[in-house]
């Protein structure tokens, strides 16, 4: 699996050909040591583009790496996701340090703060419940 995954990363940089992919990110099963023969490969990638850019991007790979892998665009994805993949996700490339940290740490804060309301939202339906 481990060359798959080297293989994917490569064509990944080569089809960025305008230097826009800032980090690429291992995540899910693959990680979590509950992969499985049938198990697809969870990569997110951070594609510094608009959202239509993003979604070209995104087909171009789809296109070109094998159909094990599950491409998402870390923008696109959901918080809950996105904080996953910041606490258990492996980087498998990134063009600098600060880069990674900064999205990183943009992530943890907004989880945090929409973990409160998350919290409120959990305790006002026990309340309801009881």
């Amino acid at each position: 699996m481990r060359t798959e995954i080297e293989r994917a990363v490569n064509e990944i940089k080569k089809i960025d050909t305008e230097d826009r992919v800032e980090f690429i990110v291992l995540y899910g099963s693959s990680v979590k040591e509950k992969h499985g023969e049938l198990s697809d490969i969870d990569l997110a990638i951070y594609y510094r583009g608009n959202e239509e850019e993003r979604f070209r991007f995104r087909i171009k790979v789809l296109g070109r790496v094998s159909n094990r892998f599950d491409i998402q665009m870390f923008q696109d994805l959901p918080l809950y996701i996105k904080k996953d993949i910041v606490s258990s996700g492996k980087p498998l490339y990134y063009k600098d340090y600060e880069t990674i940290f900064d999205e990183y740490l943009r992530t943890i804060r907004g989880y945090e703060d929409f973990e409160r309301h998350l919290n409120y939202y959990y305790s006002s339906l026990r309340g309801i419940q009881e």
